[in-house]
């Protein structure tokens, strides 16, 4: 495909093209992780921690409970939780006895929710009794014309130190605790687990097929329309065994003891589920769960926990530059960060690199690249590789080229073209859209399966890559995925609204944000109109996607075809934006 670039394991020995993924579910290799290590920490969370003894206890009290509720192989369980050990206990439950875990958006709207829940078919939902107020209502009015058949509660400060559970009980869960629906459909997590004590685990047949369908994620895929992206343990597995050799040790070599991993990335995602959480698991490591994420509370957790990982997405980052409370804050415990998510401009960088060095740290923020159809990071800077600006390497096992975008031909090194991958970390598909599917994952003549994924990039004649732009319509809020298409319809459906077009404009501290222009109808009271068009936005989609700025436009620019053309209007956001700096 190109010329061989230089070994990297020379200069690295933790560096592997390749290596043998285990034939074996996510749990069970997490179940290995708590008989070999029982009594290091696997959580952290609000002030308390849970040892992996522990963990392998609570998702066998799980398991049961479970077992108890009618939960079986191939049933499908919605998990709209924030970043919670009852999280982690259930993702693992419901992966050991075959089910698939359907990770929804905690803050997604309950019209959402019940939408991913139609689209996916699930019978089971969790989510935590603080969000009551905002889904019970809806979720129950509409459950049963759907396949939802339990809904589970789960305390959010159940697992936390006794401070914060009666600070939480006292402010806000014991409220929102009596707008729970009084049914048999509706159960709360405690009582979950006391229906199983007497199930029997022994009866439990356990998954054992790692290729088989175990989660689902939701994005924009390569196109930007909404979909569901069906990924297998073998997928997870691929990525979490080998990324502790991105901090210098090998894939085959012992774990490590006393390392920690702040997790503010969230579970819903690829890059929080399966960096965040199971690689951590998976190596030994402390997960720090963060619920929401703050610099006051970041900060807070590097003075009293030394936590020597962390990964963010680069509106975090600015953040912590940005904000007087780190200014004092030692670093010197991190050996590693990492930036995904979003574009790290190499000034960004620079200034974080120096950031470390001034507060202690040897560490450098190191920049990843992937995408939801490879479950999250598919390739990466190394250890010898930290202070370059670029994505990196492919991980072991996994390949990347660059294509020409129109014919699909090998492009030169050096030269900007669409980045393909491929590899065991790839997808097994969008849920029922096969035409997508076929569109994104393209065979070879060798077999391979290689993800066409609408980024541009380039690589360097030493096989370090970098990334550039996107081609397709998405705009990133804090790192979030936003879809401008999704925006759009539902803004259409307002009668007063002729055209709409919506767009990321630059923003310092969010790196962008969602602006919408409108030709409306003569007459239309625009102020009312606003208010509409952010409550409609805010009803369907997540908060991230509500407009923070509306125009009204008498005219679109145009292109050749007569389509709005997108580019002239976010050219003249950037050229106000850098007006105004």
């Amino acid at each position: 495909m190109y010329e061989q670039f230089p070994d990297f394991s020379i200069v690295d020995p933790s560096f592997q093209t390749s290596f043998v993924i285990p034939d074996e579910t996510m749990y069970s290799l997490v179940r290995k992780t708590c008989r070999e290590r029982p009594d290091e920490p696997a959580l952290s969370y609000l002030g308390a921690r849970m040892t992996y003894r522990e963990l392998g206890r609570q998702i066998d009290d799980c398991s049961r409970g479970l077992m108890a509720s009618g939960f079986k192989a191939g049933d499908i369980f919605a998990i709209c939780m924030p970043n919670t050990p009852e999280t982690v206990i259930l993702f693992y439950a419901v992966n050991r006895m075959g089910g698939i875990c359907n990770m929804i958006h905690p803050l997604a709207p309950a019209a959402n929710v019940m939408e991913i829940i139609r689209e996916t078919g699930s019978r089971f939902l969790c989510f935590p009794e603080l969000f009551l107020g905002r889904l019970a209502s809806h979720i129950e009015e509409e459950r049963e014309d759907s396949t939802l058949e339990t809904v589970l509660i789960a305390p959010m400060a159940r697992s936390a130190d006794p401070v914060s559970r009666a600070g939480l009980w006292l402010t806000k869960a014991r409220k929102a605790n009596k707008l729970m629906p009084r049914n048999r459909n509706w159960i709360r997590w405690d009582d979950m687990i006391r229906q199983g004590i007497k199930e029997d685990l022994s009866q439990l047949e356990e998954a054992s097929d790692p290729e088989r369908v175990s989660t689902y994620l939701h994005s924009g895929g390569t196109t930007a329309e909404a979909k569901t992206i069906m990924l297998s343990d073998r997928n997870f597995n691929g990525i979490a065994c080998q990324i502790f050799s991105a901090i210098g040790y090998p894939i085959d070599a012992p774990r490590p003891y006393g390392e920690a991993f702040v997790d503010v990335l969230p579970l819903f995602h690829g890059f929080g589920l399966c960096i965040g959480m199971h690689a951590m698991l998976v190596n030994a490591a402390c997960c720090i769960l963060v619920p929401q994420f703050s610099t006051k509370g970041l900060a807070s957790i590097i003075k009293k926990q030394k936590p020597t990982l962390m990964a963010g997405v680069p509106t975090l980052f600015e953040a912590v530059l940005n904000d007087p409370v780190m200014e004092k804050i030692d670093f010197s415990c991190f050996s590693a960060m990492f930036c995904g998510g979003d574009s790290l401009t190499p000034e960004l960088k620079e200034r974080f690199d120096r950031f470390l060095a001034e507060h202690g740290s040897s560490a450098r923020l190191r920049e990843g690249y992937g995408l939801t159809e490879t479950v999250t990071v598919c390739c990466l800077t190394h250890h010898v590789s930290s202070d370059r600006s670029g994505i990196g390497l492919p991980l072991a096992n996994m390949e990347m080229k660059i294509a020409d975008i129109e014919t699909g031909v090998l492009k030169p090194d050096g030269e900007i073209g669409e980045i393909y991958v491929t590899g065991p970390t790839v997808m097994k598909g969008y849920l029922h859209q096969e035409k997508a599917t076929s569109e994104t994952l393209l065979p070879d003549k060798d077999g391979k399966i290689w993800v066409k994924t609408g980024d541009l990039g380039y690589r360097d004649p030493d096989g370090f890559y970098h990334f550039t732009s996107r081609l397709k319509r998405m705009i990133k809020v804090s790192g979030v995925n936003v879809y401008p298409l999704q925006i759009e319809n539902i803004i259409a459906e307002i009668p007063q609204v002729l055209q709409v077009a919506a767009i990321g404009i630059p923003h310092p501290y969010q790196m962008e944000v969602v602006k919408v222009f409108l030709r409306v109808k003569e007459g239309t009271d625009r102020q009312a109109l606003e208010k509409l068009v952010r409550e409609k936005v805010k009803e369907r989609l997540l908060p991230y996607a509500v407009p923070k700025e509306i125009e009204f436009i008498e005219e679109f620019p145009k292109t050749l075809v007569g389509k709005i053309d997108l580019k002239v209007l976010e050219e003249r956001e950037r050229q106000k934006y850098q007006a105004s700096q």
